[in-house]
């Protein structure tokens, strides 16, 4: 299935595209909409979908200067410009910033259709070309290309003296200018469960050809290999539009119209770290939609000059590589291992020699079926085969989830979710059903515990935007940014943080949030549907009741019925 994004400020334009097209008898779903392009900057960059259908003419923000943001930031997602305005002008500034369809409004089902499939097939088509083993086979490196990458390496490693580094990058064709960086270092995770290596080289060749695609179209970005399992990013602060020209070559008035549109989202495109987190969300999605890989990202401090680069890409390979380790496919930043030593951010000592216990002090409830995978492929097919195998292994759980209990001041008897008395056990043993059962039930036991004790570097982050949503969702306005604003990070970074911690995104949540009140006046008032839409943040209601039975199955008024 792709996701589609709607963007349109005409009401019945919407619901007509909303309401006429079969979304459930299509290969495409629609995943939201918006009225004008800065509401939908905000939900888009937390939904990611994979097609965009917007408007050219809007308040706030039109569809050229969203469309310019979107391929700037999230380059993947395919766009189709929609105009009521039949100029030539307005064609060759949509193909110039890379829109892949142009349709003229009115537009009818059959032809809306009919450009999806056009977008689906290209996008499809760029996935094979991809991952063709003779586009693979295709990437050599140059003699240039390999003392490039040399001399990078060196450089990050602190190697190259801060005299010689400027021009040293001139003569090799770099440009490292600029008024911050960031390193970033991306780890590959094979599929096989994390202790097995990985057996076939042309999926790593795949991975290499999807980060390079999904970086090569942001000019301040700087990729090269750590080795074949690894990629070091180095990432500069975009200019002043002042002190560079614009790319697409956009004139004065548009450059105003964007920036008067946007405000704080400009300064926010402009941040290094908002564009770290941007590059790592676009490459997660590149690998893990493409290929059966996953990827553990880190991303070091901001620094100020060159020679500090070596410092935040120090903790940008340590904090992949520690993932790594712990088979955990997640983009963190340098502060969520800030201040180890003995004892970890969790308040958990430190246990090299257990990978259960390092994996279970960051897993969270989305990684358990991962762990329950390994043991599986262990174990093989057939029950009974292993008994004694799966003894072991339950031995094994239970006292890697007791150290994790015990350092936390619990206890494991007060947690574990089975007896441990002998008849239970050999019940436990002699059904592999059974068996995963209850290992899947100990872990997320584990989780639950260790979340209820320990308070992480984003906890705090997670449960005020949680409480801002509680009292914001009535407000149409409300969005990534404005609650990104509000808990002091930046909207990437909360995307990231606040779908990794809880397991949803920033729209799922308030979604959620806003369904679960809109149920509860259903209930208990006489309110009307519409003023129950407006009560609960939708400016639709029409809107309100697709995504109200999208989300429970029902329209608003059978759930009122069936609630009598």
């Amino acid at each position: 299935m792709y996701k589609v994004f709607l963007v349109e400020d005409e009401i019945v334009v919407r619901e007509g595209i909303r309401n006429n097209i079969p979304w459930d008898k299509t290969a495409y779903t629609l995943a939201g909409e918006a009225p004008d392009g800065e509401m939908a900057l905000s939900i888009i960059r937390d939904i990611r979908p994979d097609i965009l259908i917007t408007d050219i003419k809007m308040p706030f923000m039109d569809g050229l200067a969203l469309s310019r943001i979107v391929k700037k930031t999230l380059p993947w997602i395919k766009i189709l410009i929609l105009s009521g305005h039949d100029e030539f002008e307005y064609a060759r500034k949509a193909i110039s910033i890379g829109i892949e369809e142009y349709l003229l409004k009115p537009v009818s089902s059959r032809d809306m259709i009919a450009a999806l499939d056009k977008i689906a097939a290209r996008i499809e088509e760029e996935r094979e070309k991809l991952l063709g083993i003779e586009n693979l086979k295709k990437q050599v490196r140059s003699h240039a290309d390999i003392l490039r990458e040399r001399w990078l390496l060196d450089f990050v490693h602190g190697r190259i003296p801060a005299g010689e580094t400027v021009e040293n990058a001139r003569d090799l064709g770099l440009d490292l200018i600029a008024r911050s960086y960031i390193a970033a270092v991306i780890a590959v995770l094979p599929p096989s469960f994390p202790e097995k290596p990985a057996e076939d080289h042309t999926r790593f060749l795949s991975v290499k050809a999807i980060i390079k695609s999904m970086t090569e179209k942001y000019p301040n970005v700087i990729l090269f290999p750590g080795d074949e399992k690894k990629y070091v990013l180095v990432i500069k602060e975009n200019l002043p539009a002042a002190d560079a020209p614009d790319a697409l070559d956009a004139s004065a008035s548009e450059a105003s119209e964007a920036s008067a549109a946007s405000g704080d989202i400009k300064k926010a495109e402009e941040s290094v770290e908002e564009l770290a987190y941007a590059v790592a969300e676009g490459i997660k999605y590149g690998v893990e939609s493409n290929t059966e890989c996953k990827v553990a990202i880190g991303i070091g401090p901001v620094v100020e000059r060159l020679g500090e680069i070596s410092r935040s890409f120090s903790d940008a390979d340590s904090i992949a590589a520690r993932q790594a380790a712990m088979g955990l496919a997640r983009i963190a930043d340098a502060r969520s291992f800030a201040g180890e030593g003995d004892f970890d951010q969790t308040g958990l000592l430190n246990v090299e020699g257990d990978p259960l216990v390092a994996r279970l002090k960051y897993a969270s409830g989305k990684d358990v079926d991962s762990i329950i995978k390994g043991y599986a492929e262990l174990l093989g097919e057939k029950s009974g085969e292993n008994q004694m195998l799966e003894y072991y292994i339950l031995g094994d759980i239970i006292v890697g989830a007791s150290k994790i209990i015990e350092e936390l001041g619990g206890d494991i008897k007060q947690i574990i979710p089975f007896s441990l008395r002998q008849n239970e056990i050999r019940e436990i043993l002699n059904s592999r059903e059974i068996f995963y059962e209850k290992i899947r039930a100990l872990l997320f036991a584990v989780i639950e515990f260790r979340e209820s004790r320990t308070e992480g570097r984003y906890q705090a982050v997670i449960l005020k935007t949680k409480a801002y949503i509680e009292r914001s969702y009535g407000d149409q306005d409300i969005s990534l940014h404005t609650v990104a604003s509000h808990v002091g990070i930046s909207p990437n970074h909360l995307s990231t943080v606040f779908s990794q911690e809880t397991g949803e995104n920033f729209i799922e949540y308030l979604t959620r949030v806003r369904i679960e009140r809109a149920k509860h006046l259903l209930a208990t008032t006489a309110m009307k549907s519409a003023d129950i839409a407006y009560e609960t943040g939708f400016s639709d209601p029409h809107y309100f009741s697709f995504i109200f039975k999208k989300n429970t199955g029902l329209s608003p008024r059978e759930y009122r019925n069936g609630k009598k």
